[in-house]
């Protein structure tokens, strides 16, 4: 793909902090765009309030756009459960606007943020390629299945490239919505007991930040692409011994108790998602092992705690 300037969006977020300064490292020429600048970023940077359609118009023209990820928008089911209409406009509304901005202005690749929980209710014990058919049981999954519908339209349709990526939970430093490995390392710090639900029936499957920027990237560069929407995640299910026992690896004080009140985010009813095709059209494969990744954001963690 020709070069030309990448435009990324939600850079106060995990992904799309880490993805405009992995792009930025590479010398590759980045615009940022987010509700509000942050301190100390290194491209310029453009405020956008979604779902305002004229301000894709106006950031493509102003910076020379060729390219788009748009990693802004609500993150996970857990946040604005009580203005659904709202999420529908940040997440669908939004996303439509783009892709429109995309076909007038001939963008070359678009990378949108689908979720594993488009995947809605699945048999937890199968992997789950991306050909099956979507079921979503939250108006959250309802907007990523919805998203990815608009993508398949505009492609075929009018020619747009662009993708999405159905991602099951990222975590790391700079994550903010509910995280089970973020609680674990506070409250190991802390010398707490973390309560837990059992997760019976579903799955737990992190992926670090760092593994889901390397498929990013590579969907956002790759010459050509075979399929419209790709699985990115660890490639299988974790059982929470297996995490637990990573992050104790870092924090040795961790504990938890089983509790069906605890700690139920970031577990899915569905089994492990398939990666192939990810790892067959970008060379997708994960790498950070969960035992490092739990010392990472044990750093970052302690880090912020001596800031304060």
């Amino acid at each position: 793909m020709s070069e030309g300037v990448t435009l990324v969006t939600g850079i106060t977020g995990l992904i799309g902090s880490a993805l405009a300064d992995r792009l930025v490292k590479e010398g590759m020429p980045v615009v940022g765009m987010d509700r509000v600048v942050p301190t100390g970023v290194k491209y310029p940077v453009i405020t956008h309030d979604l779902p305002d359609s004229h301000r894709w118009h106006e950031a493509i023209v102003r910076y020379g756009v060729t390219r788009i990820v748009h990693a802004g928008g609500v993150s996970g089911p857990m946040l604005m459960r009580d203005a659904p209409a709202r999420l529908g406009s940040i997440n669908l509304t939004s996303m439509q606007d783009l892709l429109e901005a995309c076909r007038i202005h001939g963008i070359q690749r678009l990378v949108w943020f689908s979720s594993i929980m488009a995947y809605g209710v699945r048999d937890a014990t199968q992997p789950v390629p991306e050909a099956v058919d979507l079921n979503p049981t939250t108006v959250y999954g309802a907007t990523k299945a919805a998203g990815e519908a608009l993508i398949a339209g505009y492609y075929n349709e009018h020619g747009v490239d662009a993708v999405a990526l159905r991602v099951a939970s990222c975590y790391g430093p700079g994550r903010m919505t509910s995280c089970l490995i973020r609680m674990l390392v506070e409250n190991g710090l802390a010398g707490n007991t973390t309560h837990v639900n059992s997760g019976e029936g579903r799955t737990r499957q992190y992926i670090y930040v760092d593994d889901v920027v390397d498929g990013v990237r590579g969907a956002l560069l790759a010459p050509t692409l075979t399929q419209r929407v790709y699985n990115i995640g660890p490639g299988k299910a974790q059982s929470l011994d297996e995490i637990v026992g990573a992050v104790r690896d870092a924090v040795p004080a961790v504990s938890i108790q089983i509790d069906p009140d605890g700690m139920a985010w970031n577990t899915f009813p569905v089994g492990p998602l398939e990666i192939d095709a990810a790892r067959r059209d970008f060379n997708f494969n994960p790498h950070v092992p969960l035992e490092r990744g739990a010392a990472l954001v044990r750093d970052a963690v302690i880090e912020k705690q001596r800031a304060v």
